[in-house]
């Protein structure tokens, strides 16, 4: 018994799989582990169909700020003026770049659709934020009681396949 591992302090897992295509997150409450909840409540998509996932796009604005993230930065971005769509950082499918970039580094960029560069750590801690935030949100309307912080214990899926600067790269993105 001296021995005994100490009690986890976390009350709930979240799991986010950051895909290729798209990408969705479920989470799990310690007191009940088998019963895992997907997130379902995506704005945007196709009409009448529940999605599990969004896309794996990011819109950021002219002024390289946060603006959507999934169907929501697909729609918005789609929608825009072709004159005022080339001032808009909109990525897609960017998550393979950082598997196929052989000098991978914390300074890593990414081409935007208009062809301006942000920095990779950038655009995936924009994404990974859009989804902590949408996670924290849904767990407080469930669970009301939840503590502010310690009480989520975070996972991020990376590909098998990935070397390790890929995946410390996703962790520094992460913090």
């Amino acid at each position: 018994e001296a021995h005994a591992a100490p009690a986890a302090s976390f009350a709930v897992v979240v799991a986010i799989d950051f895909g290729t295509t798209s990408s969705g997150y479920a989470f799990s409450f310690r007191s009940d582990p088998e019963a895992i909840h997907m997130m379902r409540r995506w704005e945007g998509g196709d009409p009448g169909v529940a999605n599990q996932k969004t896309p794996t796009s990011l819109l950021l604005t002219p002024a390289g700020t946060f603006h959507s993230f999934g169907y929501t930065a697909r729609d918005y971005y789609h929608d825009l003026d072709p004159e005022e769509a080339r001032d808009w950082l909109y990525f897609e499918k960017f998550k393979m770049k950082i598997h196929s970039t052989s000098d991978l580094t914390m300074q890593t960029e990414l081409e935007a659709v208009n062809g301006r560069k942000v920095r990779a750590l950038e655009v995936f801690a924009h994404a990974l934020r859009f989804f902590k935030q949408h996670a924290v949100q849904e767990l407080q309307e469930q669970c009301p009681a939840l503590p502010e912080s310690g009480a989520v214990r975070w996972v991020i899926t990376v590909p098998a396949i990935w070397k390790q600067p890929a995946k410390q790269f996703m962790r520094e993105a992460a913090y």
